[in-house]
């Protein structure tokens, strides 16, 4: 006679109600439905929040580990709304991409930089230079005394810049894989609003095509947390 959980679901998990708390790839999609009920301002602030502890964790991984920490390691931190208004007021044309468009998506992961793809026309170089120079931008990782200059020279000598400014960790990228340059990352972008100014945020569709082209492991979680987002879309497009 068969059993009764014969019926069941291979390796699903049944929740109180029928309620579907997990996708069949372990996504965990309460915490993606509630982070779609937030503003995007209420979905960044809660990144903020969510820094220092991982901060903690990190360094009390490290020390257990190392018996210390690194001296002179900076505190993780990100003020999203002033770098965002010191790229607006220096009318600089980019597209918000990586963990910080995941969150406007509606993902859960949790970021400790501000992406974005750069137009690299020479009056935009000009304008990145000007609006990051008051916030002593440095190569992230290089050692302390090394000659640096983020002006529109050093730009166009390069593509993709790491740094840290006052504000936190910025990424500066000039072509995005699986999606391109500004031009084709801004043609696949949404126009979003955070702390009152219009932001083009990288779509579902263009994070999940950069997402499939670098292939790291840490992108793999992340594309299938997007791909539940998308199906989310999809299946209620006017919510």
């Amino acid at each position: 006679m068969p059993s009764d959980q014969s019926s069941a679901k291979p390796g699903g998990i049944e929740f109180y109600g029928g309620y579907q708390v997990y996708s069949d790839t372990g996504v965990d999609l309460t915490l993606l439905r509630r982070n779609l009920e937030l503003s995007i301002e209420e979905r960044l602030e809660r990144n903020a929040r969510m820094l220092p502890l991982i901060e903690a964790l990190t360094m009390s991984g490290a020390a257990r580990s190392q018996g210390r920490t690194k001296p002179g390691r900076r505190p993780s931190m990100l003020e999203v709304e002033a770098l965002l208004r010191q790229l607006s007021n220096s009318r600089v044309a980019y597209v918000l991409i990586g963990g910080l468009a995941m969150r406007a998506q509606g993902s859960a992961h949790i970021t400790e930089d501000l992406d974005i793809c750069y137009a690299r026309s020479a009056s935009n170089l000009d304008a990145i230079a000007a609006a990051l120079a008051p916030l002593h931008p440095y190569l992230r990782g290089a050692p302390r005394g090394l000659p640096f200059c983020l002006d529109a020279a050093t730009l166009q000598a390069g593509l993709n810049f790491t740094l840290d400014t006052d504000l936190g960790d910025v990424a500066l990228i000039g072509e995005v894989s699986g999606v391109g340059t500004y031009e084709q990352a801004y043609a696949q972008s949404d126009e979003q609003i955070m702390f009152g100014l219009t932001v083009r945020v990288l779509s579902l569709e263009g994070l999940i095509a950069a997402k499939r082209a670098a292939g790291r492991v840490k992108d793999r979680g992340h594309l299938l947390e997007l791909e539940e987002l998308k199906k989310m879309r999809d299946a209620n497009p006017g919510g």
